[in-house]
């Protein structure tokens, strides 16, 4: 975003968007007014509005409809599937960094420590090379890293698999982005963000969910806290 964009520029009139999906966050309006004024730059005040007020409509109030007679017009797991991607997309697009593809990224680096890539085993390794230092699931990974360590440890426990609670915030962001890619990629949609526990068998085993979509929500509103009190865009 340039220096002051619309949202900026709009302040009046975005920060009651902004607001109405932070208001459980903070005490009252005059603690949102002290946490956007401290807000340093002109740009990151704009890439938090902009943030919280698409969080608005995208996730935090708005909601996947179904107009086919005969059936339902809420379905869960149809809006919980659209709402788990719009977070993921907000959080990737908190980034200045031009996203690469995975041949961008070997395309983009020296040739002579690259190539030639001799095995499976050797371009895996690339891969993961690449997912660590370019990877959007490295933005995710570092947003659910700014999240209090209560709520961390809560998330973690809502998914477990085969009896054993998620290892780490790490592994539980890459679940999730996991499930936002399966959407994405192969149109499978989202069950597991329920409002009840769910059981589901993985390649990885018994899969044993108390993760809703509120719950998702809920870290989202509190990494943006996170994000913008130690934000340098």
């Amino acid at each position: 975003m340039t220096e002051g964009g619309r949202y900026f520029r709009n302040a009046k009139a975005f920060k009651k968007d902004a607001f109405a999906v932070l208001r459980t966050k903070l005490p009252d309006r005059k603690a949102f007014e002290r946490f956007y004024a401290a807000i340093p730059s002109a740009k990151e005040k704009n890439e938090f509005l902009r943030v919280c007020c698409s969080y608005r409509y995208l996730a935090k109030h708005g909601k996947w409809k179904v107009y086919v007679r005969g059936v339902n017009r809420d379905i869960d797991y149809l809006d919980n599937s659209f709402k788990l991607v719009a977070v993921f997309s907000l959080i990737e697009s908190l980034s200045d960094e031009k996203h690469q593809d995975f041949f961008e990224w070997l395309s983009a680096q020296d040739a002579e420590d690259i190539f030639p890539i001799k095995s499976k085993a050797e371009l895996r390794q690339r891969h993961t090379e690449y997912k660590g230092s370019f990877g959007a699931i490295r933005r995710c990974v570092a947003f659910f890293g700014g999240l209090p360590p209560e709520q961390k440890q809560r998330l973690c426990r809502a998914i477990s698999t085969d009896g054993k609670p998620t290892e780490n915030i790490k592994k539980l962001a890459e679940y999730l982005y996991n499930l936002r890619s399966k959407f994405v990629h192969e149109a499978e949609l989202i069950l597991e963000l329920g409002a009840g526990p769910i059981h589901s068998i993985t390649s990885k085993g018994l899969v044993f969910s108390t993760l809703s979509v509120q719950d998702v929500l809920d870290a989202f509103e509190n990494g943006v806290l996170a994000y913008f009190s130690n934000s340098e865009i």
